[in-house]
């Protein structure tokens, strides 16, 4: 991580999530103050359920300033227990004052094509968020961090790691025989920040590989190939292990 952004490394979960919501926090009042909105791209998986129970649980926010994107998509319908907007909506949005018409879901309805829908999702943030140089710009971007290094749905040896020219792409990733719909590596490139969030003994072998980086012969894994100079990671100790 020394290479690819600050690296916050917090004793335990419990301290991990109260930092982070305080930090979203921080960001989502200095956007509000600059630019009268918050742009925030939630992660999927399982890692950040905790963290929008946290934000469900505040006294106050100005959530009728705040807009929800996502950073990535299971190719289901939003109702489907796989779905990241689900799990968002089940944990975070029904508990919060955010307007519904602000709650950007991918996938919003049963019937859907994955490659119609990532160019759909595409046009929605291109009419909806400031654009720099014609890309949208959002202000936060949550991600997690896959095993194998992949994060939003960027997987290793997969076409959309070298999608240039559209801020969503669908791509499909052979080991999990199915379709993802993901933020590329330019929209995370243009976002004003990224915050990488990681937890526990299970994710750190693959940061201490990210910290070693690439050996002679090895491709980066994708999560080495987000270039942003404005990137965080939010590690507990467990996961930070000897990394």
């Amino acid at each position: 991580m020394k290479s690819n952004g600050d690296c916050h490394v917090l004793p335990d979960a419990e301290q991990l999530y109260v930092t982070v919501t305080e930090h979203l926090l921080h960001l989502a009042d200095a956007a509000i103050a600059a630019r009268g909105r918050f742009h925030l791209a939630l992660a999927g998986g399982n890692t950040p359920r905790r963290l929008y129970e946290r934000l469900a649980a505040l006294d106050s926010a100005d959530w009728d300033r705040w807009e929800i994107w996502f950073g990535d998509e299971r190719c289901v319908p939003p109702d489907h227990p796989d779905s990241n907007y689900r799990m968002a909506r089940e944990t975070l949005l029904e508990h919060v004052a955010i307007p519904p018409e602000q709650v950007h879901p991918i996938i919003p309805h049963a019937r859907f094509e994955p490659e119609a829908a990532a160019a759909d999702y595409a046009d929605t943030m291109s009419a909806h968020l400031p654009l720099r140089a014609g890309w949208p710009i959002l202000d936060v971007v949550l991600l997690g961090l896959g095993p194998d290094g992949h994060t939003a749905s960027l997987f290793p040896g997969t076409g959309i790691l070298d999608v240039q020219d559209t801020p969503v792409a669908a791509a499909y990733v052979p080991r999990l025989g199915a379709w993802r719909i993901s933020l590329t590596l330019p929209a995370l490139a243009h976002a004003r920040q990224l915050i990488f969030v990681a937890e526990g003994a299970g994710k750190s072998e693959i940061l201490t590989r990210l910290l070693r980086g690439p050996a002679a012969g090895e491709s980066p894994l994708p999560a080495e190939r987000v270039s942003n100079p404005h990137t965080e990671w939010y590690l507990d100790a467990a996961a930070r292990g000897s990394a």
